[in-house]
């Protein structure tokens, strides 16, 4: 193979590279015959307008490219109408959040004024009902331990009350409801 067959070397052609010299690759360099019609060429030349080759995309390529794109604008299209879709549903779910909010707290502002015992004294006076003239507040009786049979059998005498509390009072309450 001669120097003229060999396939062209990559020789820098930027920065200071390119000022450099460019080492030989090979491990043995050979001299080659060089023949009498053989002018030696140098590795770089002009080169005419003609000459140059340019990259162009093939038809097929250019088609395949703006199918692609074509594709991926749909894409980011359908993307963003579910979003849209997505925020007006939201948006309207948080309008009824807000109206159902506010009927809330006027029902409870409802409830509280039915709670008053202002609006309950009213109601009871405009139903016909008279205050008292002296009250009596009712307190529930300890039931003695006659009422509740809890005498001790062997020592025929009854046991200490016990305290009064809800689970013992409730029975007797029960007991003289009609």
């Amino acid at each position: 193979m001669s120097r003229v067959d060999a396939p062209p070397r990559h020789i820098a052609t930027r920065g200071g590279a390119a000022l450099a010299a460019a080492p030989d690759r090979r491990p043995n360099p050979r001299p080659v015959p060089r023949g009498p019609a053989a002018a030696p060429r140098r590795h770089l030349r002009v080169v005419n307008p003609a000459e140059r080759v340019r990259r162009r995309l093939t038809p097929r390529a250019g088609v395949l490219l703006t199918g692609l794109t074509f594709v991926v604008l749909l894409a980011a299209a359908v993307c963003h109408t579910l979003l849209v879709q997505g925020q007006i549903h939201l948006d309207a779910l948080e309008a009824d959040l807000r109206v159902e909010q506010a009927r809330y707290q006027e029902l409870r502002k409802e409830v509280a004024e039915m709670e008053s015992p202002e609006r309950i004294v009213a109601a009871a006076h405009d139903l016909g009902m008279v205050m008292p003239e002296d009250l009596v507040y009712l307190q529930p009786a300890a039931p003695s331990a006659d009422d509740l049979g809890t005498a001790d059998p062997v020592a025929d005498e009854p046991l200490a009350a016990p305290q009064s509390t809800w689970s013992t009072i409730k029975p007797l309450l029960e007991a003289l409801a009609p």
